[in-house]
């Protein structure tokens, strides 16, 4: 299992992949459940993943329950490999807390962040002054959107 590709997940993927498990999203965590990705977690990922769903409007949103909720962050655990400490290499001014995702990303050395944030996006846009020195500062490391994901990885 050593050529297992490690990816990072953002909140909004493990939020999507929630509410609708058939969608992108679900099918990217679905490929962690049958041991085809190493996914990665930390203790501030999961606290936001508890934390968005523990908000009654998300959960409304979402169609889900209390239940389904806890049962969905306890697979995640279950899953995932937790590093509880990494330095933080990566400073992002225009979004302090997604930095935290590119930074777990690099100390595990994970080819790949899935991701809808728009601003973790902006980052391969290799046209921006962010995205440039991004590029120049972590060239192995990529973020995809879920459908770019899954489309790179059933090329595999």
């Amino acid at each position: 299992m050593s050529d297992t590709p490690s990816v990072v997940f953002d909140c909004n993927v493990f939020m999507q992949a929630l509410g609708f498990p058939r969608g992108p999203a679900g099918r990217c965590l679905e490929l962690v459940w049958e041991g085809k990705l190493k996914l990665l977690l930390s203790q501030q990922i999961l606290a936001e993943v508890q934390s968005v769903t523990a908000r009654p409007k998300i959960a409304a949103k979402l169609r889900v329950r209390a239940a389904r909720i806890d049962k969905f962050i306890s697979s995640i655990e279950s899953s995932g490999q937790l590093l509880d400490t990494f330095p933080d290499v990566f400073v992002y001014a225009r979004d302090p807390r997604d930095a935290h995702y590119v930074n777990l990303a690099l100390a595990a050395r994970a080819g790949v962040i899935v991701s809808r944030d728009k601003d973790l996006l902006e980052l391969i846009d290799r046209s921006t002054p962010d995205g440039c020195r991004f590029h120049e500062q972590f060239p192995a490391l990529r973020i995809l959107d879920p459908v770019s994901f899954l489309k790179e990885f059933d090329k595999k």
